[in-house]
């Protein structure tokens, strides 16, 4: 594992990335909730080092705590792009970052760290449908935008058993991943959500009524498209026998890091 810088610029870059624009505002979404996020999972992390002894594992730590930087960071370049067009996003942005404060004073390290696994799973979902499973959605795409979430990926699924082996070395089991896992995916899930019908709200009062139900059509197409893919890999989750560490890399995703590494 190593941190990296993709080197990206995003001043003139669009919210309507992809031709697909309601996929493009799903998207962005995650984008605009990734800051808050990452902070939050290294600021777990962080406490995490003071309880853990393992040579390699605080190695690991420290690895997956700048490359999460770098990510936030980048998202967050990206995200001003966002907030000059709708400006209501710097509420949302405040409002999930106090969740998480809220919830590094009221819940254990150990349960924080199963949230930050269950975040990490999902992750590893969201790299393998990105890398394979959208190709018709980047075709005419933002290249720019595209390698912002492939390197982002990617370092997710290298990075994919950090917050598994901190929430065990913590004395987390089976039963506190998955309760991290369903706190995160539902916490997650709704704000992603509601962040995207506000985008997708904004877009839609612009349009005409053929145009509205052309965006409408696509949201749902995604969205089915989506979970098709996601349920049986969050059953795999769920398994007691899950462990990420024995998952295969994403199509590409290894070849993307080799070139953000070359000479």
């Amino acid at each position: 594992m190593q941190a990296r810088n993709p080197r990206i610029i995003f001043e003139d870059a669009l919210p309507h990335w992809a031709p697909d624009r309601a996929f493009a505002q799903i998207v962005n979404a995650g984008s605009l909730i990734i800051p808050a996020v990452e902070i939050f999972l290294n600021k777990v992390m962080a406490r995490a080092l003071s309880e853990i002894s393992d040579p390699a594992t605080r190695r690991d730590v420290e690895i997956f705590m700048a490359q999460e930087g770098n990510h936030y960071r980048y998202h967050r370049l990206f995200n001003k792009v966002m907030v000059a067009r709708y400006p209501e996003l710097r509420a949302f942005d405040a409002e999930l970052t106090a969740e998480y404060e809220a919830m590094l004073k009221t819940r254990s390290l150990r349960d924080c760290a199963a949230y930050c696994e269950g975040f990490e799973s999902l992750g590893l979902i969201q790299a393998e449908f990105f890398f394979g499973h959208v190709d018709d959605l980047l075709e005419g795409a933002d290249t720019r935008i595209v390698r912002l979430w492939q390197w982002h990926l990617a370092e997710e699924f290298e990075h994919r058993s950090v917050c598994f082996d901190v929430h065990r070395q913590l004395g987390g089991g089976y039963l506190s991943r998955v309760r991290g896992f369903a706190l995160a995916a539902r916490h997650l899930g709704q704000w992603g959500k509601r962040v995207s019908d506000h985008l997708i709200a904004c877009d839609t009062a612009a349009l005409d009524a053929a145009s509205r139900a052309r965006l409408n059509a696509e949201e749902q197409t995604y969205r089915r498209r989506l979970l098709r893919f996601s349920l049986p890999r969050i059953l795999a989750v769920l398994s007691p026998a899950y462990d990420p560490g024995g998952k295969a890399a994403p199509r590409g995703s290894i070849r993307l890091l080799e070139s953000l590494t070359a000479p």
